[in-house]
């Protein structure tokens, strides 16, 4: 079998989960602030980063997108370790331009190894728990053209929500589609949000209060659930521990002993959701 290699961007969330793979490698994102600027994980994290937006309200950070050269650097670096397939896993393309500089770093590439770069279309945890899934099947003797093309059809069977505490940084930072319609009383609900299947973060509910948009959102996921026997869950958080842990609890009930996977929203996707936000999404295994 050929070695295969995975690059992930730092946007999966997968530094905060106890992940040692030997083929997996980290793109990192960036985040400004002021005049300073931290590399994604490795320079702040997300307790860090959740900390300095409490104390300071005003803030309004930014992320960045590795460069090419830093793509290029590490798809050189994996061929050198004799991998002679790599698959590119960034964040959704409707999010960040991060595909498009892996696709270029694709094209630009002059050596051997094989490069397969696969849009998400998703984001924190969920997008982490395709990079595993990933691996796991390289794990399991798979050839890349089938990982491909089951990932390609995973990364969309599933429904992702998240309910944010506050829209600031999502209307600072242009990151919410139709976001018009939340404007005028953005500070007085906790919307619920989605990822589309084309990856992009659109409005699902308005609701007033954070503990009937929580139980909303509860509400879907487990009303989807109804009609589907092999799944996965996966909870991110932005400084929301109780939450979180009310969406997980009421979960368990329905579904006692489920798998699923937990981890902090990384600083660059915190750039948009701010503190308190609280995400649950579930993929259906059976594709």
């Amino acid at each position: 079998m050929k070695k295969i290699a995975v690059l992930a961007t730092s946007t999966g969330s997968l530094d905060y989960l106890d992940v040692k793979y030997e083929n997996l490698r980290i793109a990192r994102m960036k985040i400004l602030m002021n005049d300073e600027t931290f590399e994604d994980f490795t320079e702040i994290t997300a307790d860090e980063f959740y900390t300095r937006l409490k104390n300071d309200t005003s803030l309004v950070p930014t992320s960045s997108m590795p460069s090419i050269g830093e793509i290029l650097l590490n798809i050189e670096e994996l061929e050198e370790a004799g991998y002679e397939d790599l698959i590119i896993m960034p964040i959704s393309s409707r999010m960040s331009s991060t595909y498009e500089v892996c696709l270029m770093a694709q094209n630009q590439y002059e050596g051997k190894i094989n490069i397969h770069v696969i849009d998400s279309v998703n984001a924190a945890i969920s997008e982490g728990y395709l990079t595993l899934r990933i691996l796991e099947l390289i794990e399991e003797n798979k050839n890349v053209n089938e990982i491909v093309e089951y990932i390609n059809k995973l990364k969309v069977n599933r429904k992702q929500y998240f309910m944010v505490d506050n829209l600031r940084l999502f209307v600072a930072n242009g990151r919410l589609s139709g976001a018009s319609g939340f404007i005028g009383s953005m500070f007085k609900i906790k919307p619920i949000l989605e990822v589309n299947n084309e990856g992009q973060i659109v409005s699902k509910e308005k609701i007033r209060t954070t503990k009937k948009s929580l139980q909303k959102m509860v509400d879907l996921i487990l009303e989807d659930l109804k009609d589907v026997k092999n799944f996965i869950i996966t909870y991110d958080t932005s400084d929301n521990e109780e939450g979180l842990n009310f969406v997980k609890e009421q979960i368990e009930a329905a579904h006692p002993g489920y798998k699923y996977y937990e981890a902090p929203i990384t600083p660059v996707v915190g750039c948009h959701t701010g503190v308190g936000t609280v995400g649950i999404a579930y993929f259906d295994l059976d594709v």
